[in-house]
């Protein structure tokens, strides 16, 4: 999590291999997968799917909901038309809809079934990971909820794990195991979500804290607020990156690198308060 701009769909789309990282690696089952032979790439791709934040441009209008479920089937392995409309029937089941919607077109859904049709057509595969870019963001407050359940309930139907993005706090407390929060382009700090949210660590993750809404008025809470902009991310500053912000700034932020400290077990921050 974090604000925009800071990497987040950056970093998905390196997983998805649709950009190339200039610098680093990313490891599946511990080989470099842009280092990989064809055949190990084509496994990867089917095994890392991906649920996109505009459920209005992320489905192909042209084509049936049925030819869109299946055609990663199609292109990833070999089926028979009866197999294949019988898997599809099930994932249109699973994601709350109905065999009959596979003969619909997309413009023929509303907001929160498109993206039950791009759940289930992330699905199609039997995915170990599935990138879940800002997946309820675009969607109604009444739909969130809604899509949220599923999601979970999928997960444990699936054994699928998640990458999730989100800058909404609440939707990461309840979807989430893990948190890293990213700022501008590196992960500040790294926790379980009861952690992380019990005892924000990093000055940036106490400011975001601050910036949400309490679940009731009557909840006090820290007041942080940040000044100045953002930095460029293709000139970032020396030093810890946050430190033109931080209200908590000494005079080596601007010079040294902050290293990876454990607060707690398991709890990690880049910053040299600690």
């Amino acid at each position: 999590m974090g604000e925009s701009g800071c990497g987040k769909s950056t970093t998905a789309k390196m997983l998805l291999m649709l950009e190339r990282p200039t610098e680093g690696t990313i490891l599946y089952q511990g080989q470099d997968i842009y280092e990989a032979e064809a055949a190990k790439r084509k496994e990867y791709r089917s095994s890392v799917q991906a649920v996109f934040q505009d459920p209005w441009s992320s489905l192909n209008p042209r084509i049936r909901v049925r030819d869109l479920i299946a055609e990663p089937m199609v292109i990833n392995w070999s089926i028979s038309q009866k197999e294949m409309r019988e898997r599809t029937g099930k994932l249109l089941d699973d994601v709350g809809l109905s065999a009959y919607h596979a003969n619909l077109y997309p413009h023929e859904f509303s907001g929160g079934q498109r993206q039950r049709l791009a759940i289930a057509r992330a699905l199609s595969l039997n995915p170990k990971l599935m990138v879940l870019d800002e997946p309820v963001s675009a969607l109604d407050v009444s739909i969130r909820a809604q899509i949220m359940n599923l999601l979970k309930d999928l997960q444990k139907e699936y054994g699928v794990s998640y990458l999730l993005i989100a800058h909404h706090l609440a939707t990461v407390r309840y979807m989430c195991d893990w948190v890293a929060v990213m700022y501008l382009g590196q992960i500040v700090e790294f926790a379980r979500v009861k952690d992380l949210f019990g005892n924000p660590s990093h000055p940036y993750t106490k400011a975001l804290m601050s910036a949400a809404l309490p679940s009731h008025p009557d909840i006090a809470q820290e007041e942080m607020i940040l000044s100045g902009e953002v930095p460029s991310p293709l000139n970032p500053p020396e030093g810890c990156r946050f430190h033109p912000r931080c209200p908590f700034v000494m005079d080596r932020c601007s010079e040294d690198v902050p290293l990876v400290q454990e607060v707690s077990p398991r709890h990690l921050v880049n910053c040299h308060l600690y």
